[in-house]
């Protein structure tokens, strides 16, 4: 079990940089919609391009001359996290461009629970009751709008996304058994495999026009580069399962997006069922700031 002192106000700043990161990553799709000509693994190429010249940039404002030792003191943890984020990230690209982005996120969904049941066993976290409340509201509004979404023909798109869920949760995992460690750099790996794997498998015709390259640096190195060093800050401060819990807000709000300026067919279920996930998640935040009282734990 994993014992770390965390106060008040680095719980309340994760849990801020967590709620503006899903809300800023929750445009993903409808960026990626308004990509023109270019293929999933050219958007892969310069998406990872852009994500780790961005996060190689923070990481040497972060560090400058003591760079390349934090990087080695991530040691054999940071390349894996590198490696399973990475795979996540490539699995995500290649769903959101197989399926609609309703089916996409409402399959990462999943990311929360499985998270969630991986610490448990693994790393003995235990949630408390008002988040896992907030859990089976949350799962009551997926399963509202995930009812009836899934179309013939997508069944591909769908298993990258389950994919994509079951990666990061493991990549989460990773995270939390190392808070001691300062995890950042593992980003600049998980920006470097996909790049490898495009490169190869477009054996270098990575040609791309100047909208669509500006679009893929807007993903990587302005919107995932952010949320994902959010991500990995929050982890040192917030458990396995509450940390993921995040998620549900771009789950609730990614395909209101692509139905407000894309023209992406959205249902009403998907309106009701994301309604009850905001709802759920802001009766949580109110409950833990202005109920709770006492100092908190890691056990949140």
């Amino acid at each position: 079990m994993i014992v770390k002192s965390v106060t008040d106000n680095q719980r309340f700043f994760a849990i801020t940089l967590m709620t503006v990161g899903s809300i800023f990553i929750s445009f993903n799709g409808i960026v990626l919609r308004s990509i023109e000509a270019a293929d999933n693994w050219t958007i892969i190429f310069y998406r990872s391009l852009a994500f780790s010249l961005a996060v190689f940039l923070y990481l040497f404002l972060k560090y400058r001359r003591v760079l390349l030792s934090q990087i080695k003191k991530t040691g054999p943890y940071g390349l894996l996290a590198g490696l399973i984020l990475g795979i996540s990230n490539g699995c995500f690209i290649l769903a959101m461009t197989s399926t609609t982005v309703a089916n996409t996120v409402f399959t990462i969904s999943l990311i929360p629970f499985i998270t969630a049941l991986l610490a448990f066993f693994i790393l003995g976290e235990k949630l408390k009751k008002i988040t896992i409340y907030t859990m089976i509201a949350a799962l009551l509004g997926v399963v509202i709008m995930f009812y009836g979404a899934l179309q013939a023909g997508e069944f591909s798109g769908n298993v990258l996304a389950f994919f994509t869920a079951i990666f990061f949760s493991i990549f989460t995992i990773v995270l939390r058994s190392k808070v001691s460690i300062d995890m950042l750099p593992c980003l600049l790996l998980s920006g470097v495999i996909p790049m490898l794997v495009s490169s190869s498998l477009k054996m270098g015709a990575l040609q791309i026009s100047f909208h669509d390259i500006l679009l893929c640096f807007l993903l990587g190195g302005i919107m995932s580069a952010f949320v994902n060093i959010c991500f990995v800050f929050a982890t040192r401060h917030l458990i396995a399962g509450e940390v993921t819990l995040f998620f549900f807000l771009e789950i609730s709000l990614s395909p209101t997006w692509v139905w407000l300026f894309a023209n992406e067919a959205v249902s009403m279920n998907t309106l009701i069922g994301g309604s009850v996930i905001l709802a759920s998640l802001l009766i949580r935040a109110l409950w833990l700031r202005f109920i709770i009282h006492k100092p908190v734990g890691t056990h949140g």
